[in-house]
């Protein structure tokens, strides 16, 4: 009888934490999806190098709406998540959910959100195939990818030595959301571009110049914090983990929010 006062107590706190968890994300979503300020689009244009005008104002405004809104929703789980203890919960356990990996899971579902809200009209081409991650960014893209693999590999043997165990689920799922984010990558690269002026073209290349590099960056960060810890477990682990991932969320930003000067090239000719 005492067993099931227990467990039926249990229950009832990870029901309670979930449904605070997911108000508190939907109060985040609500709070950040109104109109952004002015200073924020002129803030995105000139980063992208991108003129403000009643045309590339709107694609902007929009973008800007739409990613902020579902980041911060991402953004407010980790933290309800982390602080709520869910870490503590049958399968739960060993989730590497934190802030900093909800904000990247927001990062994805803006990006496939935006996918399905924005057509590329009639007359699209990919005919011409944009530039839109400088090398710095390429190099963080794939070194997600290969520290994804690492993961998965590390997946693997843990799975083959020591048999099934909650972590070994999350730790698949933390290596597979780089991969995630090169296709995501590769989509933004190879979708049509609009038939439009040239100032709405280039409005819509900075928006998806923007996310590739925010998804080649953040997924190697996110990569890392999944890696290191798994590696290089606390206490012995704890201080160059968080003086590497320092370092590497600071040489992210950096090189996810540079200037890069977008070029649209023709695709190599398939052979006969």
């Amino acid at each position: 009888m005492a067993f099931w006062i227990f467990l039926s107590r249990d229950v009832s706190l990870v029901t309670l934490s979930i449904f605070t968890a997911v108000a508190l994300t939907v109060i985040g979503a609500l709070r950040w999806s109104g109109k952004v300020h002015p200073h924020r689009v002129a803030l995105f244009a000139r980063r992208q190098e991108l003129a403000v005008t009643p045309a590339t104002e709107p694609i902007v405004h929009d973008y800007l709406r739409i990613t902020r809104m579902v980041r911060s929703a991402g953004l407010v789980a980790g933290l309800a998540f982390t602080t709520l203890g869910f870490n503590s919960y049958l399968f739960l356990a060993s989730t590497p959910l934190d802030a900093f990996t909800g904000w990247f899971l927001g990062v994805i579902g803006a990006e496939l959100v935006l996918a399905r809200r924005h057509g590329s009209g009639p007359g699209a081409t990919t005919d011409r195939l944009p530039a839109l991650l400088s090398p710095p960014a390429s190099w963080f893209l794939y070194a997600g990818v290969t520290l994804g693999g690492m993961i998965l590999l590390l997946g693997a043997v843990d799975l083959a030595l020591g048999g099934p165990r909650p972590g070994q689920l999350w730790l698949g799922f933390g290596g597979l959301v780089p991969v995630c984010a090169l296709l995501l990558v590769r989509s933004l690269r190879r979708r049509p571009i609009p038939v439009a002026s040239a100032e709405v073209v280039a409005a819509v290349l900075a928006t998806r110049s923007r996310s590739t590099h925010v998804l080649a960056t953040g997924g190697a960060v996110f990569a890392l914090d999944i890696l290191w810890p798994d590696s290089f477990p606390p206490p012995s682990g704890s201080l160059p983990a968080d003086l590497l991932l320092s370092a590497a969320a600071i040489a992210a930003l950096i090189v996810g929010t540079h200037p890069w000067a977008i070029t649209v090239t023709a695709p190599a000719p398939t052979p006969p």
